[in-house]
Order: structure tokens, then sequence, then C-alpha cells
């Protein structure tokens, strides 16, 4: 009886274990995700905000792990700057992937 206790209590320990770092990975997943959308809204806000770039409208921005990419389309290489280090100076952003492209206006 003891030998056959042995295996039962390894199980589910090693299953208790291993529970237990999957909810730590899902909680740490869903924070980064929670953190990650915040800063993309506040990139937004700031470029919204920014008198350099309020009127551009084609620019998107998405976060991963703190980094942030900004794609769409700017008038000039010096907007494309500017909203390269308006996204950098948000609080959070850990590195910014400027992937805008400069298309004169018509």
């Amino acid at each position: 009886m003891k030998k056959a206790f042995f295996p039962v209590v390894l199980f589910l320990s090693m299953a208790l274990i291993f529970g237990s770092v999957l909810i730590a990975f899902a909680e740490r997943t869903a924070g980064v995700a929670v953190d990650d959308a915040a800063i993309t809204t506040k990139v937004k806000y700031e470029l919204a905000e920014d008198v350099k770039l309020s009127t551009l409208k084609t620019v998107q921005v998405d976060t991963n792990n703190g980094e942030v990419t900004l794609t769409g389309k700017v008038h000039t290489k010096g907007q494309k700057k500017h909203a390269g280090k308006v996204a950098a100076k948000v609080k959070g952003v850990v590195k910014v992937h400027n992937m805008l492209s400069v298309v004169p206006k018509d």
C-alpha cells in the first residue's frame, strides 16, 4: 500500500508545482498586456496633443513588451523624427521602432 501511495503523492506534487508556474506566467503576461495597452494609449495621446503632429491622422502605434512601433505616413523627415522623440518620452517606453514613411504633401 505504501508503494502505491508514493507515485500518487509525487504526481499530485508535480501537478501542483506545474499549475503554480502556469498561473504565475499567465498573471505576468496579462500584466504586460495591460501595460502595453496603457503605453499605446499614452503615446497616441501625446502624438495627438503635440502641436507639430496633431494634424496627422495616419500614424499607428503598437506596443509589445514596452517597445513601441510607429507606422503610417508623415509629410516630412522632421515630423518622423519628432514623432519618435515624443513616443520615447512616454513613461514605460523601452525602445521606439520608428517605421513611419515620409510622403510629402501633394
